[in-house]
């Protein structure tokens, strides 16, 4: 009997923004990200989900492409946030 893999939305979300960090850092080709990511949207019926995915992968295509010193600047921001 074959063994039934339950994989759920929040997984595939996951699987999706880290084969995006994958391919951001040259460990994946575009292919692979392309069917983690598509994977991932099969199970959205609205547009919101896309979009969600959608905006993480932008954050982290913006994040690294910030150098050492932005990056410093940034943690400094979220840290005073998280401490008001």
């Amino acid at each position: 009997m074959k063994a039934i893999k339950i994989v759920n939305q929040e997984q595939l979300e996951q699987k999706a923004i880290d084969s995006m960090i994958a391919y951001e850092h040259g460990s994946i080709s575009k292919r692979e990200m392309h069917l983690a990511i598509t994977r991932a949207l099969q199970h959205y019926g609205n547009i919101e989900g896309h979009r969600r995915i959608v905006l993480k992968g932008w954050i982290i295509k913006t994040i690294h492409a910030l150098n050492s010193l932005q990056l410093a600047h940034l943690d400094q921001i979220t840290l005073k946030d998280l401490n008001n």
